[in-house]
């Protein structure tokens, strides 16, 4: 219709559209769009972001000999090491954690879903 091309008045996605246009929502949720933005893009961020992290470690000022000094090397001001390392860990295995959740439920959701003329 918006390109020219003719129209059938009766087709199944003509009415979703129209439905759509006359009552509009948010066809995916809030927790659902961010777990794709997170899977897709900011996963690729914290990845490298981990990486470097345990790569400064382990070789500024000199490469470790001993797993002790990573504690040492880790803490920052008055926060011991281990709890900064922990904070991390943790912090990783969160969105981790939700982008799967978040990927499983897109998932089922597809399975789920009977036709193919959808919204969303």
């Amino acid at each position: 219709m918006l390109r020219g091309d003719p129209v059938a008045m009766n087709a199944a996605w003509s009415r979703l559209l129209a439905r759509d246009l006359c009552q509009p929502r948010y066809h995916v949720s809030l927790a659902r769009a961010a777990g794709r933005r997170l899977r897709r893009t900011y996963a690729w961020i914290f990845l490298i972001q981990a990486l470097a992290y345990y790569g400064k470690l382990a070789i500024h000022p000199t490469q470790l000999t001993a797993l002790s000094e990573l504690w040492g090397r880790a803490a920052i001001g008055p926060i011991p090491g281990h709890v900064v390392v922990v904070a991390g860990v943790v912090f990783h295995l969160g969105w981790m954690l939700f982008a799967y959740v978040t990927l499983r439920r897109d998932q089922r959701s597809w399975r789920v879903r009977q036709s193919l003329i959808a919204m969303g």
